[in-house]
């Protein structure tokens, strides 16, 4: 093998490699970003329905109004976050699966030029 198609091959290599960073970069900030904003939306949730409660909860209301206003308002919280916790495990399960065809594409190229 002579050192120009050698050369050429590393150069190949060298530039899926920083595509690849910059892809999974990408998909990884979008995770964070997308995390940070789904927690502001669970924050700003869990604010209004706060706010709901005392308003049309009465200091002199029995405490089996007050339990079930509470319960409603950690039901809506636990749904909310259990669909961010699924969309972030399918944000990583992207993120791996592009890592992967990557690194496949590398080997490839490395191998077979």
């Amino acid at each position: 093998m002579n050192t120009d198609r050698l050369s050429e091959r590393q150069r190949v290599a060298n530039l899926l490699i920083w595509q690849s960073a910059l892809r999974i970069a990408g998909l990884v900030n979008l995770g964070a970003i997308s995390s940070v904003r789904r927690a502001l939306e669970t924050y700003l949730l869990c604010s209004q329905r706060g706010l709901e409660c005392l308003h049309t909860l009465q200091p002199g209301d029995p405490p089996e109004k007050w339990v079930i206003a509470h319960i409603d308002m950690a039901s809506e919280y636990v749904e909310r976050s259990w669909q961010d916790f699924r969309n972030n495990l399918q944000i990583l399960l992207l993120t791996q699966d592009e890592a992967l065809m990557w690194l496949a594409k590398i080997e490839k190229t490395l191998s077979n030029r």
